[in-house]
């Protein structure tokens, strides 16, 4: 593999898998802020992503990838800089350092989404690429797997001030405070974050892309007229190809739903009688059947058709939905909901190969951009009408929010949205390209 192929896979893994995760919620709550405004800081978060994550793909795929993601490796740097000084217990100077992380983090994942993927594919060898990326992605999608099991172990252990005070009392730190154990996580993510900055600082310009971003000039007006006309071209080329406009629809389709459903996983475990101390192997399971499956997604990359693969994606979201509508107590009801917890990691392999290898180099960062910022907003989307369809379920069945069977009811209608959602898409694509077809023959 090419030092960017094996660079990208180390950048993914530095800047995803993160120490504080596993207590993310809990770590702003103890930082004396509540869930009211914790929620709030989420929407900046995602605000920041919407708003910079198409023009940053622009700009990657006009001035080169690297200084992108150079770019958000710094801001990462940042982000975690900012954690690591917060003031425990001032609750306005946390709140608002707060926001200057979110806008940090949100800017660096839009800096991040599409210009990664298009250095590490573009420095791959043109005629190779086919079978290659499906290779590297199946290599990055087993590196993840063993990055969030070690961080969702590590990172709650981490943060229990008992357990770390009486490790630390052993090599003669005693008498630590909370507030000082508390940093732990995030000192170290710090630390993480100025490895993945090494890591982008040791990548290359693809010869391609480089002799592109050459060609710019004439000032940042002149810049910007360009980038902003780079996105409305993508745009417009998404939009008017059909290969590319079904990918981009499909993945709205299926990422709403399985990330909707990921969200709430641990509504789900409560639901079906799963004890929270259980939540954290739960995931760590999920993750090594990620890794046992990499393989089995690189090979249904290369051998299969692009139909076959999403007709299987399909069968295994329907199989999860249904029986995350109909839940059977304990583990079982767990196990029965995999196949939809794996449905995210095969959608993703899915979207990444098939969208790659249509997509001219010119134009790949925007065009993956354009992938994330569509799918983001549909989530958006599905998580207000579920807080709606909850909330209207909620009054009609009489009882309080918190009530699992409020929830339930939720989930049998899930399985039908899907299959109805669909079908329409599939019809709408059936019309597009009959409606192509009859203004050519026009």
């Amino acid at each position: 593999m090419p030092l960017n192929a094996r660079l990208f896979i180390w950048f993914r893994l530095l800047f995803n898998c993160r120490l504080y995760y596993p207590i993310f919620t809990v770590l702003f709550l103890d930082l004396g802020l509540s869930i009211g405004e914790f929620a709030a800081l989420n929407v900046v978060w995602a605000i920041t992503i919407v708003l910079l994550e198409v023009p940053s793909g622009a700009l990657a795929d006009q001035f080169g990838r690297r200084p992108l993601i150079v770019a958000a490796g710094w801001l990462m740097v940042a982000e975690m800089a900012v954690l690591c000084l917060m003031p425990v217990g001032n609750r306005d100077v946390v709140l608002w350092l707060f926001v200057l992380n979110r806008i940090l983090s949100g800017t660096a994942e839009a800096a991040a989404s599409g210009a990664d993927e298009a250095l590490a594919y573009d420095s791959l060898p043109e005629a190779e690429r086919p079978a290659m990326w499906p290779r590297l992605m199946a290599q990055l999608s087993r590196a993840m797997a063993i990055g969030f099991i070690i961080t969702s172990i590590s990172g709650g252990l981490l943060y229990d001030h008992e357990k770390v005070t009486a490790a630390l009392g052993w090599i003669g730190f005693n008498d630590l405070s909370r507030e000082w154990t508390m940093k732990i996580p995030l000192g170290l993510n710090f630390l993480i974050g100025v490895a993945c900055l090494l890591v982008t600082l040791r990548m290359k310009e693809p010869v391609m892309a480089e002799s592109e971003a050459l060609k710019t000039g004439g000032g940042w007006l002149h810049e910007a007229r360009l980038a902003l006309g780079r996105i409305l071209e993508t745009g417009r080329w998404i939009w008017n190809t059909q290969a590319a406009f079904t990918l981009i629809l499909l993945g709205v389709l299926f990422d709403s739903i399985i990330r909707l459903f990921l969200t709430v996983s641990s509504n789900f475990y409560r639901l079906v009688g799963i004890s929270e101390a259980w939540y954290g192997v739960i995931g760590t399971v999920a993750s090594l059947l990620g890794l046992a499956t990499a393989g089995l997604m690189e090979r249904m990359a290369t051998k299969g058709s692009l139909k076959g693969n999403f007709a299987w994606l399909t069968v295994m979201t329907f199989t999860g939905l249904w029986f995350a509508a109909h839940p059977q107590p304990g583990f079982a009801g767990v196990a029965l909901v995999v196949p939809l917890m794996l449905g995210m990691r095969f959608l993703q392999f899915f979207l990444s190969h098939y969208l790659n290898a249509i997509v001219d180099s010119s134009r790949r960062a925007t065009a993956l951009s354009f992938r994330g910022l569509t799918m983001n907003l549909a989530y958006g989307v599905m998580t207000l009408l579920f807080g709606w369809h909850t909330g209207w379920l909620q009054g009609r069945m009489g009882l309080p929010a918190e009530d699992t069977r409020v929830f339930a009811t939720s989930l049998t209608w899930w399985p039908w949205w899907f299959l109805g959602t669909l079908a329409a898409s599939l019809l709408w694509l059936r019309l597009r390209r009959y409606g192509e077809t009859t203004n050519r023959q026009l």
